[in-house]
């Protein structure tokens, strides 16, 4: 890190692992990204710790001086304290691969030495009938009306229908299509729970092994196959 002008800068050709999570090398990360330019870096992809006061911003005082925390320090600062060093699992939608998980991992490793995460999951991003959310559209919905509109299962398959890395539309088309998903389900657990009180009950409060049908075991140990490639829920769901 380095001092400028009251701010504090990162810089990441000094951290040898920096573009290993996007898998790309330092000079390609400008290609396709927006960097603010600022004369105060020594490289335009260095990114600021600490920022130094500005008239209309809140601020606090530092070694630096007056300032607030950059942008990416703040995860990296809630991580370490409630989750420690090493995290199991970090989520995100693909935007934000670079730079922000990129700067996670080089301020993370080079304070503690560690592997900051190891596993990534990255979301792909969510559309509304095909168009990208936005409030200048007015074509978004809130979690808590969606759940009072369409029900908590009808947005759980909705989501479970589709893989976690790929993009998401929400539309009448896919709302309405689990609402069919729903009803075959809500079917089948009906068919479920008669064939299983039909069971004699020392069968039933048996083992768990005791109560294995092929079939059923063939399919429960397909499910964890799906999940175990990387959480193919569309495969684990179908």
């Amino acid at each position: 890190a380095y001092e400028k002008n009251g701010s504090v800068y990162f810089g990441i050709r000094k951290f040898s692992g920096y573009g290993r999570l996007s898998k790309r090398k330092i000079d390609d990360l400008f290609s396709g990204v927006r960097i603010d330019p600022d004369p105060s870096k020594i490289d335009p992809l260095d990114f600021a710790l600490w920022k130094s006061r500005k008239d209309d911003e809140p601020s606090w005082n530092s070694f630096f001086g007056e300032g607030r925390p950059g942008w990416h320090i703040e995860c990296s600062a809630m991580a370490n304290r409630f989750l420690g060093e090493t995290i199991d699992i970090h989520g995100g939608g693909k935007d934000l691969i670079f730079p922000h998980h990129e700067n996670e991992i080089a301020q993370s490793e080079a304070l503690s030495g560690k592997q900051f995460a190891r596993f990534w999951v990255h979301h792909g991003l969510l559309t509304i009938e095909g168009q990208k959310m936005s409030k200048s559209l007015g074509n978004f919905i809130t979690l808590k009306d969606a759940i009072s509109k369409y029900s908590s299962s009808v947005l759980k398959i909705v989501y479970l229908s589709n893989h976690y890395r790929s993009p998401l539309d929400f539309s009448q088309k896919s709302v309405q299509e689990a609402m069919r998903v729903k009803e075959r389900v809500i079917v089948f657990l009906k068919q479920l729970n008669n064939r299983v009180k039909r069971i004699p009950s020392q069968y039933r409060n048996a083992k768990r092994d005791a109560f294995s049908y092929d079939d059923v075991r063939k399919l429960y140990d397909k499910f964890i196959e799906f999940m175990d490639d990387d959480f193919n829920m569309p495969g684990g769901f179908s």
